[in-house]
């Protein structure tokens, strides 16, 4: 019923980060920031921005809300200090529900060494989940995904879907992160993601370019739950007169109820979240010998001339 759209960009959080850069220098042209949106939408009502309807201006998001029977839950964050850390995880259940929440982290970096160089972003990132439950049509869906100048460079993203009483587990991965999460078989009503190490190549940085690193967390979730009977069978043990409990072998009672709901969530990436873990990130930079651009006329020049030389006696042969 609901689309994903952009939500609002919410308060820029500023960010020192420590750049290790194995004996090569690589400088922060400015200091990274982290953004929270949260966007969601119950019982067919439109879109609403919840940070802006909580009059969020701190670090961490946290926002509950229901609605005729529907609900909706975030917790989104970005936090700097003696470590640094975001993360991002949107929940909802019921009849009619959409919530979607993101944590962007966005640095530019300068390669000042005078040398090409090789890039690795290493950080950690905890474990997550995504998944549905109950009966009832709706998605669940966790991305993570880390981007070189607006350019996918890796992608963990694992989506869960339900319709017509069919479950079914997919993964569009790219890179590294595709390692964060997957399907444990095509028809998995959850997928969990792996807390660990991980380590992105970004590529050849020339001397003196500057390139923008941006890794979005993206959690959203949406579902229409089918109204059903819940409760019934019979009491166990614990039932006694007086505490209007049902005693074991009694009836007990039916009621209408939407039980479905799902979750999507992934953070605390670099320090791992604790103070035993202060390094934030690495970028670990590794100098690339390149021709002079003189040689490379050169061996342009050369190539071409034996092109030109076997092209001639080729002729000749065919004549």
């Amino acid at each position: 019923m609901y689309n994903e759209n952009n939500a609002p960009r919410a308060r820029l959080l500023s960010l020192l980060v420590a750049a290790a850069c194995a004996g090569v220098s690589v400088t922060a042209a400015a200091d990274p920031t982290i953004t929270l949106t949260a966007v969601y939408a119950m019982n067919g009502g439109a879109d609403t921005d919840a940070v802006a309807e909580q009059g969020f201006t701190g670090s961490d998001f946290y926002f509950n809300k229901s609605d005729a029977g529907s609900n909706v839950f975030f917790h989104t964050y970005g936090s700097t200090g003696s470590t640094t850390y975001f993360g991002a995880r949107a929940s909802g259940g019921g009849t009619d529900f959409y919530a979607s929440t993101s944590a962007l982290y966005s640095g530019t970096y300068t390669n000042t060494s005078g040398s090409a160089l090789m890039l690795d972003f290493s950080f950690y990132v905890d474990g997550g989940e995504t998944a549905l439950s109950g009966v009832g049509d709706g998605s669940a869906n966790t991305r993570l995904q880390i981007r070189r100048n607006g350019s996918i460079v890796s992608q963990g993203d694992t989506l869960i879907m339900q319709a017509a009483g069919i479950t079914t587990c997919s993964e569009s991965d790219i890179g590294a992160l595709g390692n964060w999460a997957s399907c444990s078989a095509a028809d998995a009503g959850g997928a969990y993601g792996a807390g660990g190490s991980y380590m992105v190549g970004l590529g050849l940085v020339a001397a003196g370019e500057t390139i923008t690193i941006d890794y979005d967390i993206i959690a959203t979730v949406s579902g229409q739950g089918i109204v059903h009977t819940c409760g019934g069978g019979y009491g166990g043990y614990g039932g006694y007169e007086g505490y209007g409990g049902y005693g074991q072998g009694e009836p007990q009672p039916t009621y209408q109820c939407s039980d479905f709901s799902g979750i999507a969530r992934s953070g605390d990436p670099f320090g791992q979240g604790t103070l035993n873990f202060v390094d934030d990130f690495s970028l670990n930079a590794t100098a690339v010998d390149l021709p002079e651009p003189g040689s490379l006329a050169l061996l342009a020049a050369a190539g071409g001339g034996w092109w030109l030389s076997r092209r001639r006696r080729s002729g000749g042969a065919a004549g």
